[in-house]
Parts: structure tokens; C-alpha cells; sequence
């Protein structure tokens, strides 16, 4: 399953569910259902899951849109069973996260109650980990109360429904959880689930995000630059001005520490980030000046930028950098 939900990480979801099922995806992970919606009215036929709550005045677009629902608690199956129509129906189990899914004995109940209703088709049976990037012995004891959950299932007489609970870094890490299918999506990005794992020499960044030099100005030592007047020149600089702030997706968090590359070279950010413009210094680069391609995320030259550079200037992780790059940004899929 290539997991597309909240713009499928900021890259835009129709052109990357495409490109996933070419690729060999056989399912897509979604949200909600505007987000499976978007998919089908972009043509695409392959089976759909939505992976969160589905509310009751969504539920008619759900099922003539053909989406597969999870259910975790018996208000949602509940509210299934009015349609009076097939569904696909995905049954999720806690097995330790406590967010979404229902306690393990509850969860066979459901399944078994999915199963036994003529308008319903149990197509799957699934968890979520909390830590697969960390705690292993937690995870491994997550697999194993999903697998007992699942055994129970089946002894009460309930076959051909998938098993699955792995995201990118469980099927990574443990290959035992990769079961009937595997919901990958960071990954699929060419990003690392951890900043630290660097066994995937392999892995490219799908993205890369620029923008350009609007204005290049000469600051005298003393002077400041921007709101607050965070950054003052500790002798004479050449500041550059970029289309590109916070209402954009660039944290005003990453004003210090972050980075973007001009003409090859790697430049720090120059005072406070705004709504619509952030300011480098490129003092030590020489020729700048506007329209010049700037690099946030990316490669220019031998220089290299990510999202978990990013991610690390703003204080976060590579997921929101990712599906913080606002929707006023244009993509270009290629």
C-alpha cells in the first residue's frame, strides 16, 4: 500500500498514487474521504483505504466512491451497517498505541460481526506501530498481541481478509510484520524514517523544492535585517532576498540554523523568516543575483540539502517539513 494521505506528504497525491501503482503499489492509504475522493476523480480504480474516521455525513460520498472504511469501535460499525450496501471493511486493533483501534478481544468481536453481515466484507485486519524506529522490543510485542488478535479470528472461523501493521520503518526493521501487506509511505518518498539510519544507500528524495533570488542588498556592518532584527551584520554583507516564507511552509523556526543553497554553495538564513519572503546571507558567494534558482530541499552542484536538514534547523521532523510545503507552492511532477 503507498500511503498518500495529506497530499501524499506534501508531493501532490494524484501524481504520486500514479506513479506508485505503476510502480507495483496495489492499494492506496488515505485519511479521509475527500482525500480518497481526489483519487477517484482523477480516474484512478485500484482499491482505496481510508485509514481514519469516516463521519457519518461522509459516508454516502464514501461508499459511491467505492472507499474501504476502517472501523475500531461499534459507533462506526454501527454506522456502516445503515447503508445497507457493500463495503469494504478494514478492523483496526490497539495493540499499544492508544489513538485509533479497538482493545484486541473487541476488535475479533467486530471483525467477527463485519464477517456476518451480508452488506459487509471484512478485507482486512490491521495495527499501527508506535515506535518502529525505536523501541523493538515494544514493537515486537505489539506483533505479537496483533498475531494472538488475528489467531482468535481465524479460530472463529474467519478466512481471506489481509493482515497488516508494518509502515515504513516496520518493514524495514522487522521483517516479520510485513505480513499480507505493508503501508509504505515516508519511504516511498526516498526519506528516511530516522535521520540516523544511513544502510539505505539506495534511497533518493523524490523532492526537491526551490524558489529565487528576488533582490540582492548591501548591509554595512551594524545594520539589521528583517523583523525583530534578529540578524545584525558583524561587518559589511551581501543579503539575498528569496520568494519563499512561512505561509509557504518554510518554518519561521528555521530563521536560525536553517539553510538553503545558492549557485552551489551553502548559505545560512539571514534574520527573521516572513509570510512571504526570507532573507541569506551570500556573502560568500560570488554573482548573486535575482532570478538566481535557490535550493531548500535538493541538490545544486555538489551541494545537498534535505528535508531532514530542515526538519533539524526547525525543530521538527522530516514528515512536517514535508506536508508543511503549502498548497500556494506549484508542484511539477517529472
Amino acid at each position: 500500500m503507498a500511503v498518500v494521505k495529506a497530499n501524499a506528504y506534501g508531493h501532490g497525491a494524484v501524481p504520486v498514487a500514479r506513479a506508485a501503482l505503476q510502480g507495483g503499489a496495489t492499494w492506496l492509504g488515505v485519511s479521509s474521504v475527500p482525500e480518497g475522493i481526489e483519487l477517484r476523480k482523477a480516474g484512478i480504480a485500484e482499491p482505496i483505504l481510508n485509514l481514519g474516521f469516516t463521519p457519518p455525513a461522509a459516508l454516502s460520498a464514501a461508499v459511491a466512491a467505492t472507499l474501504s472504511l476502517t472501523v475500531y469501535d461499534r459507533d462506526g460499525l454501527g454506522l456502516l451497517k445503515t447503508a445497507a450496501t457493500d463495503i469494504g471493511v478494514h478492523v483496526k486493533v490497539d495493540s499499544g498505541m492508544h489513538r485509533l483501534g479497538a482493545a484486541p478481544d473487541e476488535a475479533v468481536k467486530l471483525a467477527l460481526d463485519v464477517h456476518a453481515d451480508p452488506n459487509l466484507r471484512l478485507e482486512g485486519f490491521w495495527t499501527h506501530f508506535a515506535d518502529a524506529d525505536g523501541d523493538a522490543a515494544f514493537t515486537k510485542e505489539q506483533l505479537r498481541v496483533f498475531l494472538d488478535a488475528r489467531a482468535a479470528l481465524v479460530r472463529g472461523g474467519v478466512a481471506n481478509f489481509m493482515s497488516h501493521a508494518a509502515g515504513s520503518a516496520g518493514l524495514l526493521r522487522f521483517p516479520e510484520a510485513r505480513l499480507d501487506l505493508v503501508r509504505a509511505g515516508l519511504l516511498i518518498y526516498g526519506v528516511r524514517p530516522v535521520r540516523r539510519w544511513d544502510d539505505l544507500p539506495t534511497l533518493r528524495p523524490a523532492l526537491t523544492w526551490q524558489t529565487v533570488v528576488t533582490h540582492v542588498a548591501a548591509v554595512p556592518k551594524g545594520e539589521s535585517v528583517g523583523y525583530g532584527r534578529r540578524f545584525t551584520a558583524q561587518a559589511p554583507v551581501r543579503v539575498a532576498t528569496i520568494a519563499l516564507g512561512y505561509a509557504d511552509g518554510l518554518h519561521r523556526r528555521a530563521s536560525e540554523g536553517g539553510q538553503a543553497i545558492v549557485r552551489g554553495v551553502v548559505v545560512p538564513m539571514a534574520g527573521t523568516i516572513s509570510m512571504d519572503q526570507a532573507a541569506l546571507d551570500v556573502t560568500n558567494v560570488r554573482g548573486v543575483a535575482p532570478g538566481d534558482v535557490v535550493t531548500l530541499i535538493g541538490r545544486d552542484g555538489q551541494a545537498m540539502l534535505t528535508a531532514d536538514d530542515l526538519a533539524q534547523a526547525s525543530g521538527t521532523i522530516s514528515y512536517e517539513v514535508l506536508c508543511a510545503i503549502s498548497s500556494r507552492v506549484p508542484r511539477r511532477h517529472l
